[in-house]
């Protein structure tokens, strides 16, 4: 699917190349000495505003947009976090009051368990106070794939305690299909010459799963047009997180090896209550969820970022 977006996103590239504004970002942090941490921001967009010109069509005051944002970081020189996102839009009378738009999204987040997550949707856009305040709706045909290499731990009762034997694969995770409102106001404020606030707050219910997506944006002009400073504040919150560890006792053909006293519940008093296996799904609910026989850890419900970058126009 990321090859049709390119695809198609470079077929507007090559039909609108002059009327296209670009964007690049990027934040870079790093740190050495008592630890070693290295953190990458990119980003990279198009945009066409106006009348776009298509062979010998014309479409009226429409935008084209396709966004590509990345974030990657090393500990100690391992991997650390690897997500993504493209965005494909096409906003119709993008500047009129009302705006019916088509939408493309194709994510991943390693750190948060999701391995693919892509949403593909209609929906259209009502501007209440010109250009400040507008609030879109959407549906979206959603499918999400969560992650299971390595996933799965295997413990045994060591005598006294309850460790981990093994890690291994999750034999089957199907993706999930959903059918998704998603519901976004957003706020545009200019702050005299030199300085802009963006606010948007995306709220995609699916039954009693919802995402949320918080993100602020506070830019800083600078002497140079082409050169920005950017402050960037994101918060998420998923109501039904992914699994993070897929934990059972160590088997072979079905039956377990080992004798066992502990258990998850009463993992022995030799196990730091660090390293006690947090239970957010049993056997039964993880079932009935989908995802097997196994208790389960999930990941953290909420995630921020605060970012300090630049944005370079051309």
């Amino acid at each position: 699917m990321i090859s049709r977006l390119l695809a198609v996103s470079m077929f507007f590239s090559c039909a609108l190349f002059g009327q296209f504004k670009y964007e690049a970002t990027g934040a870079y942090y790093d740190r050495e000495g008592n630890t070693d941490y290295k953190y990458y921001n990119l980003g990279f967009s198009m945009t066409s505003y106006g009348d776009i010109s298509l062979g010998g069509t014309v479409i009226k005051d429409s935008e084209f947009l396709l966004s590509l944002e990345k974030n990657t970081s090393t500990f100690k020189g391992n991997d650390y976090e690897d997500d993504q996102s493209i965005l494909l839009k096409f906003d119709l009378w993008a500047n009129g009051t009302f705006s019916p738009f088509l939408i493309a999204e194709k994510t991943y987040d390693y750190y948060r368990g999701i391995n693919d997550r892509s949403n593909y949707g209609l929906g259209a856009k009502w501007r209440v106070f010109g250009d400040f305040f507008s609030v879109s709706a959407a549906f979206l045909l959603e499918s999400e794939q969560n992650m299971g290499k390595n996933r799965v731990y295997e413990y045994v009762d060591y005598g006294d305690s309850l460790g981990i034997y093994k890690y291994s694969n999750h034999p089957n995770l199907n993706p999930d299909k959903y059918q998704r409102i998603s519901i976004r106001p957003k706020l545009k404020l200019p702050m005299g010459e030199n300085f802009y606030f963006e606010s948007e707050y995306y709220y995609k219910p699916a039954g009693t799963d919802v995402l949320t997506d918080w993100r602020n944006k506070f830019v800083i002009k600078t002497a140079a047009e082409w050169l920005n400073i950017e402050i960037r504040y994101n918060y998420k919150n998923d109501s039904e997180p992914a699994p993070k560890i897929f934990m059972k006792y160590y088997e072979v053909n079905g039956k377990e090896v080992f004798d066992r006293t502990a258990s998850f519940e009463n993992p022995g008093s030799k196990v730091l209550s660090a390293n006690r296996p947090v239970i957010d799904r049993t056997p039964e609910q993880s079932k009935k969820d989908g995802f097997g026989d196994y208790y389960i850890t999930n990941y953290k419900k909420n995630d921020t970022t605060l970012r300090v970058g630049i944005s370079i126009t051309f």
